[in-house]
């Protein structure tokens, strides 16, 4: 495609955008609100350095607010970048592959004026912003690949460390950048920089997160959140173990230990049962792990956020034990039962605005200035349907990249288009071994991943089906 055709399709998405966004507020004149958004409003709100999740959208928050108060402008602006980042792989896509028309049609329908994008920027969430870095930065290593600089080597690491401290699911990414590096077409040094700083930057952000929570709360720990998560796993393989005491790694975790047995003896089958997974003993007052968090909240006189921290580690030392020693149950009570959440995931918050609810809480009315708690829209459940086809296109599309890719790399051994599917592999590979083991995913965990398995999938099948040449067609940006 041209560059004059480029522009011309840049003219139409951005006038699409406009027209589709003042469309959509007509029957969603409000943002849509759940527990998490309280939580970000929160740290906006106080200004706070260190919460239970990442605070860089709490910081995209406060600067948005600095501007305006609007709670329209900030889905405007969550929606702009999604659009952006749409455009931006696009038009990567038509300068470095130059696809068949029908299939750069295909992209530019799908990448622009999909109604997920809408949806998601609409969530006082940060999966829009975390979707839209996410789907950049891959770009960004796809152009490392094909025309290795130092400017997009720094670029990325930019971009990473943005993301890190927008959502911890990050962590993953440098094994992603390095598979891209190792294909890149430039020196051992130049590769070995572009892993080492991917790697290093989040370990120095992680390092920053865990003395700003020493300093706060008394323990360093980079994330509790993550120990609170890997013992709520941990404890859908306990009913099906025999636990020894004694032999647990510290008397925290024998103290706790105590309180699960105690918890699962006196529930009876109503826990025992095989359960599907979620966090509900993460965030359920009547759950062991609540109940250790609260006896060390008041045994050592200390407040709430304190105690989440303090209990963090030894929820990650006692669920590490029970996971590394009963690998099989824990494959089949939590990884299967995750796997296939992963491959067809629910549509959670995005199943129904504002999760239902007729109010806001009043956060968000003294953040946004709303006149009331009091929010509507013309349909609280027409999400479900218009989004319908997300979760089953998820699963369709991750079955037919790794056919496509396994193929396509079978025939052709060679050719430029290879560094595409290996940087989409490995996407695909990392990021279902990373949710799966880690947490329950519903659909908008999956956005950024569904945006990019689409655009290589139909490029892998049309390549696999047709005698386009995927050499790039362009060379430079």
């Amino acid at each position: 495609m041209t560059i004059p055709s480029l522009r011309s399709r840049a003219l139409i998405a951005a006038v699409v955008t406009l027209l589709l966004f003042f469309i959509f507020k007509q029957f969603y004149p409000f943002a849509s609100f759940f527990q998490d958004s309280y939580t970000y409003l929160d740290v906006a709100a106080h200004g706070d350095s260190i919460s239970y999740r990442p605070v860089g959208y709490s910081w995209f928050l406060i600067l948005i607010h600095f501007i305006t108060s609007s709670n329209t402008v900030l889905v405007l602006v969550q929606y702009c970048i999604l659009q952006l980042a749409g455009w931006r792989l696009y038009r990567s896509i038509e300068l470095l592959y130059s696809p068949r028309r029908v299939v750069g049609n295909i992209l530019f329908l799908f990448l622009l004026f999909n109604p997920l994008n809408l949806y998601l920027a609409n969530a006082v969430s940060s999966d829009a912003l975390f979707t839209a870095l996410s789907v950049i930065w891959l770009t960004e290593l796809l152009w490392l690949m094909h025309q290795p600089s130092w400017g997009r080597l720094i670029r990325q690491t930019v971009l990473l460390v943005v993301i890190f401290y927008i959502r911890y699911n990050a962590l993953c990414y440098p094994v992603i950048a390095a598979a891209a590096f190792l294909f890149t077409r430039k020196t051992a040094g130049f590769k070995i920089a572009g892993i080492a700083s991917s790697v290093l930057t989040l370990v120095l952000g992680a390092m920053i997160v865990g003395q700003m929570t020493k300093e706060q709360t008394g323990v360093r720990v980079f994330s509790a959140f993550s120990g609170w998560q890997m013992a709520n796993n941990a404890l859908y393989v306990y009913p099906y173990v025999k636990v020894e005491r004694d032999r647990l790694p510290s008397p925290e975790c024998r103290e706790l230990d105590s309180m699960v047995a105690a918890y699962f003896n006196a529930s009876g089958p109503s826990r025992r049962g095989h359960q599907p997974v979620d966090t509900w003993y993460m965030w359920d007052p009547g759950s062991p792990l609540k109940g250790y968090m609260f006896l060390r909240q008041r045994r050592e006189h200390v407040s709430y956020f304190t105690a989440w921290n303090k209990v963090g580690p030894v929820f990650s030392q006692y669920g590490f034990y029970l996971l590394s020693h009963h690998p099989l149950v824990f494959g089949r009570e939590y990884v299967w039962p995750s796997a296939r959440m992963f491959f067809y995931p629910p549509m959670d918050v995005l199943g129904q605005y504002n999760q239902g609810a007729k109010e806001v809480d009043p956060l968000a009315v003294e953040w946004f200035h709303l006149k009331s708690t009091r929010v509507w829209a013309r349909s609280f459940t027409a999400e479900s349907i218009i989004l319908g086809w997300a979760p089953a296109l998820y699963l369709v599309l991750n079955v037919a990249f790794a056919i496509a890719a396994l193929l396509l790399l079978l025939k052709y051994r060679k050719g430029e288009f290879r560094a595409a599917m290996v940087l989409t592999g490995g996407y695909f590979i990392v990021n279902a071994a990373f949710c799966i083991l880690s947490t329950p995913n519903v659909l908008r965990y999956q956005v950024a991943p569904l945006i990019w398995l689409f655009a290589f999938t139909v490029l892998a099948c049309h390549r696999l089906f047709s005698l386009w040449n995927p050499e790039p067609a362009a060379r430079r940006e």
